[in-house]
């Protein structure tokens, strides 16, 4: 297990973590082979090979597709995580989710339906360029 987990650490340090800032509007699809980090909004799509973390003040309105989610600000759209995603009190999320494993905090909220299957295909380099085109 500590090999696999080296390995996807060291995976991560060579991509970095794309990161949108508090303030920044973007939209469009978003495509990104390693980790996001999203405390701006986005109107669009986002599909990502690691984790999508989403701020306190991030908002999404689009489709999500990632690793790992980790969501704490608001979403407007459908998910489909493959491993675990994780709803923070402060997250609000309005759309159909479809997960491996779900975490839910206390005082979260949302609305829609939720599927969870144990783990799911993850997204592959294959999905990533599919996505981008």
């Amino acid at each position: 297990m500590l090999g696999k987990q080296k390995r996807i650490e060291e995976n991560n340090s060579k991509q970095g973590i794309n990161l949108i800032n508090e303030g920044t509007q973007l939209e469009g699809r978003l495509v990104a082979t390693g980790d996001v980090r999203l405390d701006g909004q986005l109107q669009g799509d986002i599909v990502t090979a690691g984790r999508l973390a989403i701020g306190a003040s991030g908002k999404i309105e689009g489709k999500i597709q990632s690793a790992h989610a980790d969501v704490a600000g608001k979403v407007k759209g459908d998910m489909v995580v493959s491993d675990t995603l994780t709803i923070r009190s402060t997250a609000q999320i309005l759309g159909d989710i479809k997960v491996g494993k779900l975490v839910v905090e206390e005082g979260a909220t949302f609305s829609g339906n939720c599927t969870m299957t144990g783990k799911l295909k993850s997204v592959q380099r294959e999905d990533l360029l599919e996505a981008s085109a």
